[in-house]
């Protein structure tokens, strides 16, 4: 049981990233630290879940990355623990809402979530920000399965570079049901980890990627 609640722990805090207001909450606390990849967690105001940080550099364009990023049916590649992603609709090229499900182990039931999501940038530094937040109503119901009510993303993106950019993540979720939050707080920091690696050593590198242009995201170099 020890090593199931341990990776629905992993899982469930994978499901994308968070954005928060400064100097409300404690400070970053480092979790982790390995393949270039820092990881950091803090108490979240007003929930018992852990909030996650991550910060990495990925040899990529700023494109790229919203590309992997806004790929949605490929999320069950480099996600930890997703088992199915798929995109719900494309309102504009910054604008989107996805749909995702997260394996957990018996005896648990697998989680769900809705999220709208909004890429923007800004026209003179280029700074780059994919935001989202769960919308449950964006989907029914599914039987089985626990749909995920509270969870709020966000990728702060810096060119540095040509073919070079800085990453920040954030995550806060709350992945609903019966879940201990000192069970999940345990483990917080490893199923992001994976999830970058994955992201730096494997999709950005991938040339349907690095080919990817979306009319709404300029490079800086």
């Amino acid at each position: 049981m020890k090593t199931s609640i341990s990776t629905f722990a992993i899982a469930i805090l994978c499901v994308f990233g968070y954005s928060f207001t400064p100097n409300v909450t404690p400070q970053w606390t480092q979790a982790k630290a390995a393949d270039g990849i820092m990881v950091y967690t803090r108490m979240s105001e007003g929930s018992p879940f852990k909030e996650i940080k991550a910060t990495l550099t990925l040899d990529c364009s700023i494109s790229t990355l919203v590309g992997v990023l806004t790929d949605y049916e490929n999320y069950k590649n480099w996600i930890y623990s997703t088992s199915h992603s798929q995109t719900l609709s494309k309102i504009s090229n910054t604008e989107f809402t996805m749909y995702q499900i997260v394996k957990t182990p018996w005896p648990l039931d697998n989680r769900d979530v809705c999220l709208k999501v909004k890429v923007a940038q800004d026209p003179k530094t280029f700074f780059t920000t994919v935001h989202s937040h769960a919308e449950p109503s964006l989907k029914g119901i599914v039987a089985g399965l626990v749909r995920v009510r509270t969870n709020t993303g966000s990728w702060e993106i810096t060119p540095i570079a040509k073919n070079k950019v800085n990453c920040t993540y954030f995550l806060k979720t709350d992945p609903g049901g019966a879940v201990p939050a000192w069970i999940l707080n345990m483990f917080i920091s490893e199923g992001p980890y994976e999830s970058l690696k994955k992201l730096k050593s494997v999709e950005v590198k991938k040339a349907k990627y690095i080919s990817h242009a979306n009319p709404a995201i300029k490079e800086k170099y």
